[in-house]
């Protein structure tokens, strides 16, 4: 059988030479050349393009052996592709699709090839053991992709997941490969009915295309032929201007996605933005599209527009004026807009050079013309990409952890905030005062910094003067220090310290703003003011391990102060307390917490990876099964709405805060359980605002440990109801 597969049907031996011609090689061989040199000259351009960023801060060719199982892991294997969530459908069918079309490949790669050189086949390369699995199997595939392309043209026009349209890009995409199939298919189908014309067996291997034969079966030889030749041409037509159109549309992500996932961020510190030299006015942030890196342009041709990142966007979600995919798609316009008026001028450039003494007018016009035309350009930041969507965003971090290609969103706006902030002076009135609040007193409330330890008052609280060698600071934090509701936290937090006798220490009015939300909103400068303060505090009182309960903090310390030389091991508080409980330096006693809710912190969880220190504690102290969760949790939990510097900004049309306090409600838990002051402050309200205070409590997890250890009394812990109105007895 297999010999009869390699020489004697001698239909699998492709013959170009279709029109009858011997000069048709020829002719596809001038045709191939033309097609691939317009496609090299695209990618010549696409190239120059991106490599108009920056250097990027990273290293992004470290780590080979890991980079290369990335791209096995996320490229080939589709890992984050498969991934179904709450906020968007699988797409397992994409899985099929890239890996039948890669199969198929390797099929239409040697039509390709026997187009030039007819004898150079796969038959000729392949030993029998091998020739007929893969025969079958390219077969197979044809039919399978065309089966998943009926699929996804189904799914975009009935189903219609959200954001994922039924466009004219979409529409001559999976046209172009259901017609490959098509045209695969009738080619051999052809083929193997001149086969069994001739010698009474159809094709060996292609279980699919033998049935086409045997549709085909009744033509005459001739009309065979022709069908044949037809579907061949058809075929390698479509390829060719396939591979042309594939880098305007958007399966550009073929070409860009592979590098994206090779040159990822392989760190564990995340969205930690690199040290800005401020004495450098060029590195005030990002105001022209060159001032990124190269690889955050890389990450725009990357992008695959599955629109997961804009479905998990808190502010996206909430009607604010910021799509992630969107932005994505802005700075890529905006890099090859760029790119080619620079690169019209450089042309010109050259040609007036080129002149010599002749008549210099006619160039000098033009490139005098180009170059106001590039001054005129407007803005990208404030321009192409409005400033209201780049202060929507919390920094939550949801896009880019759903992102399939690794493309890193937060980063971008926060760069380009930063420009906003410094150079173009361009604040929002509320962070203005804010930002003025945490360098006058150090807190972005604006509270007298000299009221920085009166929550202490009354109690028992050490100061780092006090203890020679403590093994912990203590991190109040601004909220946990100033704040009315997150002063009782710290209070329990306090108190289960002491119970487990933890030897610790806080900084007391040397402890200043981490300079969180001015390092989120863009203000670099007052950022590098308060962390060189308060990195010099830590230094001067000798301090190896920070606990804090405010994730902002937690993150600002662990990935952000090491750049100033601020090395500390930075333990969030649950982390401690889950410790603290599995050691038995605390031993929860009072299961009254009943059904719980924990809403996950976006900088404890999606930043940090904590997700189950929270959860550990929550269990200590609620029955079985008294932990609930909701549909949005983890990796994929929703934002409060404070992140990003958005806890000091009036929020316009439907508040995130109420969007994630709604999901919560519906668990039925009569404990809402957070593990950060803005996220108790935002749901808080969001309790309030639904008018469910009085029936709900909003704890932090330190509240719930406490409440269940009989040592530390919860009288001071919850809020007081709220005083019923007097009965009207007449």
């Amino acid at each position: 059988m297999l010999s009869l597969l390699r020489y004697g049907c001698f239909s699998w031996e492709y013959r170009c030479d279709m029109t009858g011609s011997p000069m048709t090689p020829y002719l596809f061989a001038v045709i191939l050349a033309l097609a691939l040199g317009f496609f090299a000259r695209t990618m010549q351009a696409f190239v120059r393009a991106a490599a108009r960023g920056g250097k990027d801060p990273r290293p992004r060719l470290d780590q080979i052996p890991m980079r290369i199982a990335s791209v096995l892991i996320y490229f080939i294997g589709q890992k984050k592709v498969a991934e179904h969530g709450p906020g968007h459908m699988s797409s397992r069918h994409h899985l099929i699709i890239f890996w039948g079309f890669l199969i198929i490949t390797l099929g239409t790669t040697e039509m390709i090839v026997t187009g030039v050189i007819p004898s150079l086949s796969l038959n000729s390369l392949l030993p029998d053991l091998l020739l007929y699995p893969v025969r079958a199997t390219i077969d197979l595939m044809n039919l399978v992709v065309l089966t998943m392309v009926c699929w996804a043209v189904f799914r975009r026009i009935v189903l219609r997941p959200r954001l994922i349209e039924m466009n004219m890009d979409a529409g001559v995409i999976l046209g172009a490969i259901a017609s490959l199939m098509l045209t695969h298919l009738l080619f051999h189908g052809s083929d193997g009915a001149m086969s069994f014309a001739a010698t009474g067996n159809y094709l060996d291997a292609a279980p699919v295309s033998n049935m086409v034969a045997k549709l085909l079966g009744s033509a005459p030889a001739q009309q065979l032929e022709l069908i044949k030749s037809a579907a061949y041409w058809l075929h390698m037509i479509i390829v060719l201007t396939f591979l042309n159109y594939l880098p305007y549309s958007k399966h550009i992500h073929l070409i860009g996605a592979l590098p994206n996932i090779f040159t990822r961020n392989l760190s564990e510190k995340k969205m930690d933005l690199p040290k800005l030299d401020l004495e450098d006015e060029n590195q005030w942030g990002v105001g022209k599209v060159t001032q990124f890196s190269w690889k955050s342009l890389l990450d725009t041709y990357a992008c695959t527009e599955c629109a997961r990142c804009s479905n998990y966007c808190p502010a996206y979600n909430t009607e604010k004026n910021l799509s992630p995919m969107q932005l994505i798609h802005d700075i890529r316009y905006e890099m090859q807009d760029h790119d080619a008026l620079q690169t019209e001028k450089s042309s010109l450039e050259a040609e007036l050079a080129s002149l010599g003494g002749k008549d210099k007018s006619a160039v000098e016009g033009q490139l005098k013309a180009l170059e106001e035309k590039i001054e005129a350009m407007p803005p990208m930041v404030g321009g192409r990409i409005a400033t209201d969507t780049l202060w929507s965003c919390t920094t939550c971090g949801a896009c880019q952890e759903v992102c399939p290609v690794f493309i890193e969103h937060p980063a971008k706006i926060i760069q380009m905030r930063q420009n906003l902030v410094l150079e173009q002076e361009k604040t929002p009135a509320d962070l203005g005062r804010t930002f003025r609040n945490i360098e006058r007193q150090s807190n972005p409330w604006g509270i007298a910094s000299g009221d920085r330890m009166k929550w202490a008052e009354g109690l028992d609280v050490p100061l780092i003067d006090d203890v020679e060698t403590p093994e912990y600071i203590l991190w109040v934090g601004c909220a946990g220090a100033f704040d009315a509701r997150i002063i009782k936290q710290t209070k329990a937090m306090v108190s289960l310290l002491k119970q487990a006798k933890v030897n610790y220490a806080v900084l007391g009015h040397k402890e200043g703003c981490t300079g969180d939300p001015a390092k989120r909103a863009g203000n670099e400068m007052l950022f590098q003011m308060q962390a060189e303060t308060n990195i010099e505090t830590l230094k001067e009182v000798g301090a190896t391990k920070v606990v804090t309960s405010c994730p902002h903090c937690l993150h600002t310390l662990r990935h952000d102060y090491p750049q100033f030389g601020g090395d500390f091991e930075i333990v969030h508080h649950t982390e401690l307390l889950a410790h603290l409980i599995e050691t038995g330096a605390l031993v929860p006693v009072n299961n009254a917490a009943g059904k719980v809710v924990y809403h996950d912190s976006c900088y404890l969880g999606r930043w940090n990876d904590e997700y189950d220190a929270p959860r550990a504690i929550v269990e200590a102290v609620t029955p079985e099964g008294g932990l609930v969760e909701v549909a949005r949790n983890k990796r994929h939990g929703f934002c409060c709405g404070a992140g990003g510097g958005r806890m000091f900004l009036e929020e316009d049309g439907p508040r995130i805060n109420e969007n994630r306090t709604d999901e919560l409600l519906e668990s039925g838990a009569k404990t809402l359980a957070v593990a950060c002051p803005f996220c108790n402050l935002m749901v808080t309200d969001g309790v309030k605002t639904r008018d469910m205070d009085e029936e709900v409590d909003v704890l932090d997890v330190a509240e719930l440990l406490a409440s269940a250890i009989p040592d530390v009394p919860l009288t001071a812990l919850k809020r007081k109801p709220k005083p019923k109105p007097p009965v009207d007895e007449s």
